[in-house]
């Protein structure tokens, strides 16, 4: 905030005896505002004394003035310069902000009341400006806190189909912007999952209900930008249903390959699985190929697009290999194991 933050022992310009005419940078008691709160109160006192020019106004300057002033013993601020522009519009407004800064309490040094020297940002940002987390004097809250919050993703939060055919865990990143009445704007996905995962958590921040809003340093509402974790895994199997074999464990080939009963034939098993596709709309003529595991007992589980052909039909794929019905398991030695099979798929639709 302000760039004399932290107090230290006292220095001041040349080598004089201690009195009141000195100039000091930093002191025992930095000055502040007769009602306290720091420095972010400071800086808020002198947000609220700016007038912003038409040009921020109107979104065509942006950004920050530093003004170096004088507090002198009275706690009156004196000599204001700029030491950082941003334009001579905004120059001026942030120099009339300082000046027009209330009376302080002044600095102190070894108990008496010196002059110091500060160094004072001033904003300048368009009303349709939105803040970084950063930039703000209070954050937006869901109403009840993370707490709450937690609580509506695991109460409104679906699980998609993908999640449970892929076996996947993950998050998906959203950030959106929350408007200054507390809804949410914009938003987009930064860091995605599956697509049906992406929906979901883009749907679960559409819907939110309105949340406390940010404050800029002018204690008003300000859009701000938020970013959030959406987790998602699969649900647990039916009670029970002993879990999937570790991928380690899993074999790409053994003595005797798992078969499909009533189904013969080195295409027999790509037959099956097309008869079970339920076809989106539009599809795409194409080839790709689809890898799952067979278990010991049978399921199917873990099926993954290894040649895609397709968002959409990819999916329809990987949920049909799900509907499979249950194999007579591959063998090793004797025993039922787990083997990985991939399948061709080739769409043909005339």
């Amino acid at each position: 905030m302000l760039s004399l933050s932290r107090p230290a022992a006292a220095q001041y310009y040349g080598q004089y005896a201690i009195d009141t005419t000195q100039i000091f940078n930093y002191v025992d008691q930095m000055p502040s505002l007769p009602s306290g709160g720091g420095n972010l109160a400071l800086v808020k006192a002198v947000q609220q004394q700016v007038k912003l020019p038409i040009e921020v106004r109107e979104g065509r300057t942006e950004g920050r003035v530093f003004v170096r002033v004088v507090v002198g013993v009275s706690g009156v601020a004196r000599q204001a310069t700029v030491v950082q522009s941003l334009s001579p519009a905004c120059d001026a407004a942030a120099l009339a902000a300082v000046k027009r800064m209330p009376r302080l309490r002044p600095g102190l040094y070894q108990g008496q009341p010196v002059a110091v020297l500060l160094s004072v940002p001033v904003m300048f940002l368009s009303p349709r400006h939105v803040y970084a987390a950063t930039e703000v004097s209070r954050q937006a809250q869901f109403p009840g806190g993370d707490a709450a919050l937690e609580q509506y993703l695991q109460k409104n939060r679906a699980t998609p189909a993908e999640v449970k055919q892929r076996d996947l865990k993950g998050r998906v990143v959203v950030r959106f912007v929350l408007k200054p009445d507390g809804r949410p704007g914009a938003v987009e996905v930064i860091n995605s999952l599956c697509p049906s995962c992406d929906d979901e958590a883009l749907r679960l921040v559409r819907n939110f209900p309105r949340w406390q809003p940010a404050l800029g340093y002018d204690d008003q509402p300000v859009s701000v930008y938020q970013t959030l974790n959406i987790w998602f895994s699969p649900p647990p199997p039916p009670a029970g249903t002993p879990p999937p074999v570790p991928d380690h464990q899993v074999y790409s080939q053994v003595e005797q390959m798992p078969t499909l009963p009533g189904h013969s034939g080195p295409d027999a098993l790509q037959s099956a699985l097309a008869e079970l596709i339920s076809y989106p709309e539009r599809t795409p003529n194409g080839t790709g190929q689809v890898s799952f595991v067979v278990e010991p007992d049978g399921r199917v589980t873990r099926p993954v697009m290894l040649q895609s052909i397709g968002s959409e039909i990819d999916e329809a794929v990987l949920a049909a290999a799900l509907r499979l019905p249950r194999f007579e398991p591959g063998r090793h030695n004797g025993q039922a194991v787990a083997v990985r099979l991939a399948v061709p798929v080739v769409i043909d639709i005339r």
